[in-house]
């Protein structure tokens, strides 16, 4: 009788007695639970709201003689061909043997050599006929004479961004007026300001950009004179002109 109370009242082999159950039933429920907020947590954000619309203000620099655009090559040749093409005209030359000269040839009596004209009236007619001196605009500011700028390559927007941003007023009708002596390599130095619109601060901005500026050297009697100054004028203009 004590034999068969015993084995009955013995838990059955292979099973954890209940009070052990309990804590290993939690210890996975608590795994479970650490699993489930490590992935929530490595998930992505979600996007709050839609992206606004992000604007941007573009300055339109242009130079003092702003070069007209160039037409397109089909365009070019839309203009230079006729409305009425007129047909050439066909020269016909003869097979005729080409023309002896011999010593004392009587076409040569009537040459005159002092008939010529001097060979230095060549030189001096194609200098009348080149581009005309360099305007003169004002004083330099060593006392010399100040010439308008002709640009070898006008500055882009992009080179005078970064300095216009530093002037007060930027706006249209906005102009920076500086003097620069020119310099080798088509370079200027020595630059600085000498007029603006009133209150804007552009004389100072344009001139801290000048650096980038590349300009042709003054036409004076017909030579390009490095090292002489010019006047140098940027004027913000409104969008599309």
């Amino acid at each position: 009788m004590t034999a068969t109370t015993a084995s009955f009242l013995a838990p059955p082999s292979g099973m954890l007695p209940e009070r052990r159950r309990v804590p290993v039933l939690a210890i996975v429920i608590a795994l479970h639970i650490g699993l489930i907020l490590m992935l929530l947590l490595l998930a992505p954000p979600l996007p709050k709201g839609k992206p606004g619309v992000t604007s941007m203000v573009a300055v339109n620099v242009a130079a003092p003689a702003p070069q007209r655009a160039q037409p397109k090559p089909q365009q070019r040749k839309q203009q230079k061909a006729p409305s009425n093409p007129q047909p050439k005209p066909e020269v016909t030359v003869p097979n005729a043997p080409p023309a002896k000269w011999s010593f004392g040839d009587p076409a040569l009596r009537e040459f005159d050599l002092s008939k010529l004209p001097p060979a230095d009236s060549a030189p001096a007619q194609m200098a009348e006929a080149g581009p005309p001196d360099s305007a003169v605009v004002g004083v330099a500011p060593d006392g010399s004479k100040l010439y308008a700028a002709e640009w070898h390559r006008e500055p882009t927007d992009a080179e005078l961004a970064f300095y216009i941003r530093k002037a007060r007023y930027a706006g249209p009708g906005a102009y920076g007026l500086i003097a620069c002596r020119t310099a080798p390599r088509f370079k200027v130095e020595d630059c600085r300001p000498i007029g603006e619109s009133p209150g804007s601060g552009m004389g100072y901005a344009v001139n801290e950009g000048a650096w980038q500026f590349r300009v042709k050297p003054p036409r004076v009697n017909g030579d390009y004179q490095v090292g002489t100054w010019v006047s140098i004028k940027i004027e913000i203009t409104p969008p599309g002109n």
